[in-house]
């Protein structure tokens, strides 16, 4: 298959290490990225990324899982020193996990625009702080991809961000739903706009309800995933498709184990014929 299949933990917030690794294997799944295990968002302060890194290297091994991304808290569109230093620590652990894990990509966010501030003021101000990070991650051998998510959805927006940057460890991480659904953009303005920056891509599929956004079923939704896959394939992507079932923040979800094989088997239906 042209893609490899993962799934954010974020889609399973009570299962254990052990029963992610597993589940991935019989649901078909190449890969997981890493956001939040059990109680913990954090996973760089939990035994398993820890103390007990060894193990979970082994357990991976074992069951021939990859990790294909982790996927952290960080935002860049930051002012504040304090909080500046915060952030960057945040990147840093998680950098330093990365590669400890052989994941290629760590998420990042972009955050929205600080109170006082525009676009066109915040922007130097990102800027500086994603080349900074971004040399640090050239030092961990990761990539840093922002995620389109917050104030930075709009990809005309990500795409200028990216040329100001100019920086190889600076990347995008589409989420396919995000622009569509919240912005309203053709899958082909946003390929055009970001497919050239795009490291890693998000997959998940919604109906709007009485005003609200619902997520749903890969293919009972409205969002044309599949006509943005297979841009992407046709256009020479090879990384993960990442099914991000986003059950840790609304519990009212489909559980993992409906939704999760659900979606590898219909993505693997459509790459099929790519």
């Amino acid at each position: 298959m042209v893609l490899k299949l993962s799934f954010s933990t974020l889609g399973c917030p009570r299962w254990d290490l052990h029963k992610i690794v597993r589940s991935a294997v019989e649901m078909g799944y190449e890969g997981i990225e890493l956001r939040g295990l059990l109680e913990d968002l954090d996973i760089t302060r939990r035994p398993e990324f820890t103390t007990e890194l060894g193990k979970t290297k082994k357990l991976l091994a074992d069951y021939g899982v990859s990790v294909s991304g982790i996927s952290i808290s960080a935002r860049f569109g930051v002012v504040d020193p304090g909080e500046k230093r915060r952030q960057f620590d945040e990147a840093r652990r998680n950098m330093i996990l990365a590669a400890d894990l052989n994941a290629s990509v760590v998420r990042i966010y972009g955050g929205r625009i600080p109170s006082g501030y525009t676009v066109e003021t915040i922007m130097p101000i990102i800027v500086q702080n994603l080349r900074e990070i971004g040399d640090e991650a050239e030092y961990y051998g990761v990539t840093l991809a922002l995620e389109t998510h917050d104030d930075w959805i709009d990809t005309s927006l990500c795409t200028r961000l990216m040329k100001k940057v100019d920086h190889r460890r600076i990347r995008i991480l589409w989420d396919l739903h995000h622009p569509y659904r919240m912005m309203g953009e053709k899958p082909e303005e946003t390929y055009r706009n970001i497919a050239h920056y795009t490291v890693s891509i998000h997959v998940k599929d919604s109906v709007v309800e009485d005003g609200r956004i619902k997520y749903v079923l890969l293919g009972e939704g409205d969002v044309p995933i599949r006509e943005m896959l297979e841009m992407l394939v046709k256009g020479g992507y090879r990384g993960y498709a990442i099914v991000e079932w986003e059950k840790r923040w609304e519990p009212e979800l489909l559980e993992p184990e409906m939704a999760l094989p659900q979606y590898a088997q219909k993505m693997r239906e459509w790459l099929s014929t790519m």
